[in-house]
């Protein structure tokens, strides 16, 4: 247990022994209010051992007050305590507890998915570079080889352009096979790595309906920038029309000598409309689906250098983001550290993947285990509950046939053959039953008129008697 959870334990015994101190008086409806803290005790409960040991050391005061409160009848008086316990105490706690676990796991889950779509999105980065850098080699290769056959060359331009070539499609060769090995698992289709695509983007957006009006101004330099940008229309796209379809989309290109500045703007239903997970934790925390898109085009331009941002803007919805038209050489090497570490990067995503099922199994067990507290003490209170039961029908319960068996003038030492071997005090008849005046002289027992082991009537049977003979045999009702 953990310094600071001391106090949640220690609540739980004060909220228990208040149930016990209010229990019979005239204040005993405000044993409900305690229903609140229990709650609260439960949502801030990190472990369950504090509260349980709360629970425990609170049951053992509560059986020492009832002792104290009523010797005589203290067991009744603590199984009362126990069923209030029940309902006031644990399951609110447990009610707090659970909603905590899925909060905690619901966190869990949007970091994972998070970490889980950045990973992706690099892999995508890694396996577009390959595309481009096989390209390029090609084109060496092809250069060189020209130069190898060219008839003003030199001998030694000539071996010079053919080691070149050699290694150009060597590097290429290699290039092929570590892509292969990135795309081995991958799922979802492929589209051609050619960089200037932002009218298909829009046409497939305008194809169902959706009212999209865009503006290109300038050129952009880098085949990486400009997949960036389609990256970046197309996860807006996306997202405008699953939280707000019909609404029109503005969406502005400004190509500049130094940046890219991007925007896409949904220009209604901005209350319905909501951005999918970005880096900052309320975005990610306060997200109730497992969309993506987003996250990967926003590690997209993180790699490259740049900025992106995703926020209400005027009722509706505004994606903006700005990239460098040259990645700085920060940007270009973490490219090509993603590019080296394609495989790892995978490996990393089934890892990923993996903790994500393991944080799921370990959150379930969790709910489990919580559930299984009330579980196991409503069993507890139910075996309780029928034992009482039997011992109070087998000590102090008195059937009708057996009762019918005692007459007044009878000796008493007859009539102790079919009685029970206790009886209930004066004290212990409830209040609701009148109880007539007995004749002077004459000693009375009480019997409760059971006629099995379930019946749960309140009937009482007094029998009176005087110098060792009956005096008076009645039954006794609760007043309506």
């Amino acid at each position: 247990m953990r310094g600071h959870e001391w106090w949640q334990g220690l609540a739980i015994f004060v909220c228990a022994a208040m149930i016990s101190v209010l229990m019979g008086t005239s204040w005993s409806f405000l044993q409900i209010l305690l229903v609140v803290p229990a709650y609260f005790i439960g949502r801030r409960c990190e472990s369950m051992q504090p509260a349980l040991i709360g629970f425990g050391v609170g049951l053992i005061a509560q059986l020492a007050l009832s002792w104290i409160a009523e010797p005589s009848d203290f067991l009744s008086v603590w199984f009362t305590a126990l069923v209030t316990d029940f309902v006031c105490l644990l399951l609110p706690w447990w009610l707090g507890r659970s909603l905590r676990l899925r909060e905690v796991r619901r966190f869990q889950e949007d970091d994972i998915i998070t970490e889980l779509a950045r990973v992706r999105e690099r892999n995508r980065i890694a396996e577009d570079m390959h595309d481009l850098v096989g390209h390029d080699l090609a084109l060496i290769a092809l250069h060189s080889g020209a130069l190898e056959v060219s008839a003003d060359a030199s001998d030694d331009q000539k071996k010079a352009a053919s080691q070149i070539r050699a290694r150009a499609v060597a590097a290429t060769d290699r290039l092929h096979e570590i892509l292969g090995v990135l795309r081995a698992e991958e799922t979802e289709p492929r589209r051609a790595p050619n960089g200037h695509d932002l009218d298909r983007i829009v046409d497939s957006a305008r194809e169902p309906g959706m009212d999209v009006d865009i503006s290109v101004t300038g050129s952009i330099a880098a085949e990486a920038v400009a997949r960036a940008v389609e990256r970046v229309v197309q996860e807006s796209l996306t997202n405008a029309a699953k939280h707000a379809p019909g609404a029109p989309v503005a969406i502005t290109v400004d190509a500049g000598e130094t940046d890219v500045n991007v925007a896409v703007v949904n220009e209604g239903g901005g209350s319905s409309a909501r951005a999918e997970t970005l880096s900052s934790s309320e975005s990610r925390h306060g997200s109730t689906h497992t969309g993506m898109g987003l996250i990967a085009a926003e590690e997209r331009i993180r790699l490259l250098g740049g900025t992106m941002s995703a926020e209400p803007d005027h009722g509706g919805f505004r994606v903006s983001a700005s990239i460098p038209q040259v990645a700085d050489e920060k940007a270009s090497r973490t490219q090509t550290d993603s590019q080296a570490r394609g495989t790892i990067s995978r490996q990393t995503d089934a890892a990923t993947k993996d903790r994500l099922r393991r944080a799921q199994r370990n959150q379930r067990a969790s709910m489990r285990r919580a559930a299984l507290v009330p579980g196991v003490c409503a069993v507890v209170l139910l075996v309780t509950l029928v034992v009482f039961q039997i011992l109070t029908y087998t000590s102090v319960g008195l059937p009708s046939d057996r009762f019918a068996q005692i007459h007044l003038g009878q000796a008493k030492s007859e009539a102790e053959a079919v009685l029970p071997r206790s009886h209930v005090d004066l004290a212990g008849v409830p209040p609701t039953v009148t109880v007539p005046t007995a004749e002077p002289g004459s000693s009375c027992e009480f019997y409760l008129a059971r006629e099995t082991v379930i019946d749960f009537s309140s009937d009482i049977y007094r029998i009176c008697t005087r110098d060792g003979v009956i005096t008076a045999a009645d039954r006794l009702s609760p007043e309506e």
